[in-house]
C-alpha cells in the first residue's frame, strides 16, 4: 500500500518528535538502524514512489558515527522576511530563516541555516517543522552531487536542545529519478568539510 505525502510528512514529524527519548531508551546504533530501515520503507510505499522496491538495494548509507551527532547553539534572525529558494526543476519555493544553528565539528566550526516553508506556514501547516538542505565536499562524490538534506522539529528542541545529526542526513527524491521539485541548498549551507555521515549517493546499476 502507497502511502499519502500528507501522511509520510506526517511520520517525518512524529519519528523527530521520539528522536530524543530514543536516543536514552535504547542503543543510538540500533536506533538509527532502525530508522534508516523505516525511511527506506517510506520511499517506496509513497504514492509517489520516488524509487520501486526492487530498488532498495541500491541505497547506500556511510556507517553511522556518533561523532557527527552534535550540540548547537542557535541565533534567532530580527523580522525575518520571506525568500525563494530554487529547486532544481527550475520551480521557485517559499521559505523563511528560522535560526542558525552553530556547532563544531572535529575542531572546525559550522553553521548551518534551519527553515521553515513560509506557504504551508500560511495554511497552518507543518508549524513544528525545520528544514535544513546543506552541500558538503562528498557531494559528487560518495554523496549525492546536489546536496543532501535533514529535518529537526523545534519542539524536539525546545525540549532536549539543539541538535545537528548529520547520520539522519537523506538524499532528495531528485537523486533518484527526475519529476520533483527539489530544493537547492543556499550558499549560507555550503560547508567546507566532507560529512562522511548519513545517505551516499543512489547509483542505479
Amino acid at each position: 500500500m502507497r502511502l499519502p505525502i500528507q501522511v509520510l510528512s506526517f511520520l517525518i514529524v512524529l519519528s523527530m518528535s521520539l528522536y530524543s527519548s530514543k536516543l536514552f531508551s535504547q542503543d543510538y546504533y540500533e536506533y538509527m538502524s532502525e530508522k534508516r530501515a523505516a525511511t527506506i520503507e517510506s520511499l517506496w510505499q509513497s504514492e509517489r514512489q520516488p524509487i520501486l522496491p526492487k530498488d532498495t538495494i541500491n541505497l547506500q548509507f556511510f556507517p553511522i558515527d556518533k561523532t557527527y551527532r552534535l550540540s548547537c547553539t542557535l541565533e534567532f534572525p530580527e523580522n525575518p522576511e520571506p525568500f525563494d529558494i530554487a529547486t532544481y526543476s527550475g520551480q521557485l519555493r517559499s521559505y523563511i530563516l528560522w535560526a542558525t544553528a552553530h556547532a563544531e565539528l572535529n575542531g572546525q566550526k559550522i553553521s548551518l541555516q534551519l527553515y521553515q516553508n513560509h506557504e504551508q506556514l500560511l495554511k497552518g501547516n507543518f508549524t513544528d517543522y525545520l528544514f535544513l538542505p546543506f552541500k558538503d565536499y562528498t557531494n559528487g562524490e560518495q554523496s549525492y552531487g546536489g546536496g543532501r538534506y535533514m529535518n529537526l522539529s523545534i519542539e524536539q528542541i525546545e525540549a532536549e536542545g539543539c541538535i545537528l545529526d548529520f547520520n539522519t542526513a537523506y538524499n532528495p527524491w531528485c537523486a533518484y529519478r527526475d519529476g520533483f521539485h527539489c530544493p537547492i541548498p543556499p550558499r549560507a549551507n555550503h560547508l567546507d568539510i566532507e560529512i562522511m555521515a548519513g545517505e551516499k549517493d543512489f547509483v542505479d546499476y
